[in-house]
């Protein structure tokens, strides 16, 4: 037996991922809202090796953000200043089921390949101590 349910209650997917995803993203913000940097655990890389991996400073990054610190957020991680609004076009992209991307750029974010080679390209340039790559650091 099929129960009638309303076009206004219909439970959409996409509409549920996006949602989720604001309700964690806005508990970060709280969150951060209300830690001081001190309070925030170190990286577990950094702490074995001595280097830098591709996610350290991030959460410092959203912490500055979340102040409204630009110049200190992308002191902190200048990967992730670029990578934080493709991925939400991305997924407002998705959302919408419509292009929000020029077409050259859609095709570069969505290839996971490209994600891949930035990420190891970023930790390995960040770590190096020559002046043209020593800003990548977080600090």
């Amino acid at each position: 037996m099929n129960a009638f349910v309303p076009r206004a209650l219909t439970f959409d997917t996409r509409t549920a991922v996006v949602g989720a995803t604001a309700v964690f993203a806005s508990i970060g913000v709280a969150t951060l809202r209300v830690l001081e940097p001190v309070a925030l655990w170190p990286c577990a890389f950094h702490a074995i090796t001595g280097l830098h991996c591709p996610g350290c400073g991030l959460t410092r990054m959203l912490h500055a953000l979340v102040h409204g610190d630009v110049a200190r957020a992308w002191a902190m991680n200048p990967l992730a200043m670029v990578a934080l609004p493709l991925l939400g076009l991305m997924l407002a992209q998705w959302w919408l089921a419509k292009p929000l991307l020029p077409p050259w750029l859609d095709r570069r974010v969505h290839d996971g390949r490209a994600w891949i080679v930035a990420l190891v390209l970023f930790g390995v340039l960040r770590n190096l101590p020559l002046a043209p790559f020593a800003w990548m650091a977080p600090g």
